[in-house]
């Protein structure tokens, strides 16, 4: 996801080398591509979650498979540098104020501590399990971090809590489940949604006593994976991967407000307050949803992403970045959409 500048002959070369699915954006249009950073040293890279730093102007990308952090500049999309002491890195948290950076290691089942400016190792701490999904606490600086069980065939998982200031583990949650994916906070009510996968189902966890205090069972939930939290409206994002599906639910009640269908193979969402737009990217492509008011929506884009399944958006640059494989175009790349504001 990046920067500036659309002119038409970027456009024009982007479709040569991108595919027919991208071409040369109007005015109006609510999303448009602006610029591909080419990654053409990532032959098998599967990219993951993000981090953000617009303090220092940094974007970090887990590559999985490339077993590296990639990071860019916000607003040039410059690729800076990659590496990183990671085997297989999935979610990414960052202490803006210490410039650290925490990395979800499945691969070497650690959380690694990173340096932000260099990468270098400043802390590991060794997890009992697979750590993955994550979510991070601005309020109190504390990292959720999901680990199932080391088993081929996970059951159980632990929602480990890892102080950012500190550097320790303050607290556990066990959840029987082998399938935790998408922590989301609700600020007002310190209640934490996660997506029970292997269920079908949603849980709450209560953050002041770090426990799993009710699931909620959503007709025709399946392989529930993103999700996003409108805090004003009281209204809850969720989306199946296959078949692709966006659920509106109340926050308050589980209820579910509307269905919409979506691209399949979804991996993160985004709700914009200030636009009142959702974006859900998925392998299929990014869907982009208008809010009309709190229980109706309609969808405004669906556009080919070349297999880029995670995307993070900067709401301050009006920018959403969407990395892709080689899978489906000639090389990997970063694709940096403006989104009208």
């Amino acid at each position: 996801m990046k920067l500036n500048q659309a002119l038409s002959g970027t456009a024009v070369a982007l479709t040569f080398l991108l595919g027919p699915a991208v071409h040369a954006a109007t005015p109006d249009e609510p999303v448009k591509l602006i610029k591909t950073i080419p990654l053409p040293d990532i032959n098998d890279g599967d990219f993951d979650h993000f981090a953000v730093d617009l303090k220092r102007n940094r974007l970090y990308v887990s590559v999985e498979n490339h077993h590296s952090i990639d990071v860019f500049n916000l607003k040039t999309g410059e690729h800076l540098m990659s590496g990183g002491p990671v085997t297989t890195p999935h979610s990414l948290a960052l202490n803006v104020e210490k410039n650290e950076l925490f990395v979800a290691d499945g691969g070497d089942k650690a959380v690694k501590v990173l340096d932000g400016s260099d990468l270098h190792l400043i802390k590991r701490i060794d997890i009992d399990g697979t750590p993955d999904s994550a979510g991070y606490d601005p309020k109190t600086r504390d990292f959720y971090l999901v680990a199932s069980e080391p088993d081929e065939h996970p059951t159980h998982s632990t929602i480990h809590i890892i102080s950012t200031e500190d550097l320790k583990t303050k607290g556990e949650i066990p959840i029987e489940s082998g399938s935790l994916h998408s922590l989301t906070i609700d600020q007002a009510t310190r209640r934490m949604f996660v997506n029970i996968r292997d269920k079908s189902t949603i849980g709450i966890i209560d953050m002041n006593r770090n426990a799993l205090v009710q699931t909620w069972s959503v007709p025709g939930l399946t392989l529930n994976t993103p999700m996003a939290f409108d805090a004003k409206n009281h209204r809850l994002f969720v989306a199946d991967k296959k078949p692709g599906k966006l659920f509106v639910l109340n926050s308050d009640t589980g209820a579910t407000i509307a269905t919409y269908g979506c691209a399949e193979g979804g991996d993160d969402m985004t709700y914009d307050a200030r636009t009142k737009r959702i974006y859900v990217s998925a392998a299929q492509g990014l869907t982009a949803y208008q809010q009309d008011d709190a229980d109706h929506y309609h969808e405004i884009a669906r556009i080919d992403t070349h297999g880029g399944k995670t995307s993070v958006l900067v709401p301050s640059l009006d920018q959403l970045y969407v990395p892709h494989t080689r899978t489906s175009a000639p090389e990997a790349g970063l694709e940096i959409y403006k989104v009208k504001g």
